[in-house]
């Protein structure tokens, strides 16, 4: 996610001469996002290409608008109260595949898990642990993404990026600060991934495939298939956050339409009806449980996004 100030107030007029009708108004999020909660966006803009979503910041930059990236809508829970200026859904969606080589080229809004498919199909692996991974490549790379013990700061080579001064660079690998679920996106909102490249190995595409099935047979066994962000804690030295949750009794546990998962304790899904007040509320109760139980205090992996009250994930339950 990414944001800039809000200089100006009234019509965003950059963005109506670029967008025209494509600009949407008062566009609920609920439907864009992983869980299916959240309120409106006051603008909604959908960027179709690299290009596109340049000129769109630009655009918002101009008019003083503060912009929010929204990509696939995984990993983030959107407040019912929606999010004040522009919301920006990334669906650029070019890939080059080189199977000599193995270099990969994918635009941010490529979709990780068809990219998984798509080249082990071509016998290059290395992002088969993505298949279960519902986000798109920009927030992979914002997130370092990881599953199945890989994560995308195994096999990246660079991102490219559009900086505060709207110009495009190259950043290689040494230069994203890539960590456990961490990179430099997440400290410095203000820098946007464009598209990353991808150094990966050769191998058997039936391999590969294999590979794959193993995974996807491995998520159906563990993870629930309901409206849900994937794991909504990170996993704390030397344990995991799922276990943790487990074993201070939350599976099952419900605010509202918000519940955590019978099967896997740390994915919390939308039993029905649940509002992003439901979600954030549960998120702060399992906080608390665990905090109290063994003295860890567990960090969110999901991102809170949009006009929320003051600390949403504290308060007692």
């Amino acid at each position: 996610m990414s944001t800039s100030a809000l200089t100006q107030p009234g019509e965003p007029n950059a963005l109506v001469a670029l967008l025209g009708d494509r600009l949407r108004r008062a566009v609920p999020l609920g439907p864009l996002t992983s869980w299916l909660v959240g309120g409106p966006a006051d603008y909604l803009a959908v960027a179709e290409s690299t290009a596109s979503l340049v000129e769109i910041i630009a655009a918002a930059r101009t008019d003083g608008l503060p912009w929010l990236i929204l990509g696939r809508g995984s990993n983030v829970l959107v407040a019912d109260a929606g999010v004040r200026g522009l919301v920006i859904r990334v669906q650029s969606s070019a890939t080059q595949i080189d199977a000599e080589t193995g270099a990969v080229d994918a635009d941010a809004g490529v979709r990780l898990a068809s990219l998984a498919v798509a080249t082990a199909q071509v016998g290059l692996s290395g992002l088969e642990f993505g298949v279960g991974i519902p986000g798109s490549i920009g927030g992979a790379v914002v997130m370092n993404a990881g599953a199945h013990g890989g994560c995308i700061a195994d096999t990246i080579v660079s991102a490219t990026v559009l900086l505060p001064d709207g110009s495009v660079t190259e950043l290689g690998r040494a230069d994203l600060a890539l960590g456990y679920r961490e990179s430099r996106f997440r400290r410095n909102r203000s820098e946007v991934v464009l598209g990353a490249r991808f150094g990966l190995a050769r191998r058997e595409p039936a391999q590969c495939l294999a590979t794959i099935a193993e995974y996807r047979q491995r998520r159906r066994q563990s993870q629930p298939t309901d409206a849900s962000a994937g794991s909504v804690f990170r996993n704390p030295p030397g344990t995991a956050a799922g276990l943790l949750l487990d074993r201070a009794g939350l599976k099952g546990a419900r605010i509202g339409g918000a519940m955590v998962s019978t099967k896997h304790a740390n994915f919390f899904v939308n039993a029905g009806g649940a509002t992003a007040a439901d979600v954030a509320a549960l998120i702060a109760l399992a906080r608390e449980r665990v905090e109290s139980a063994y003295g860890i205090r567990l960090e969110p992996e999901v991102e809170l996004v949009g006009d929320w009250p003051s600390s949403p994930l504290e308060g007692a339950h």
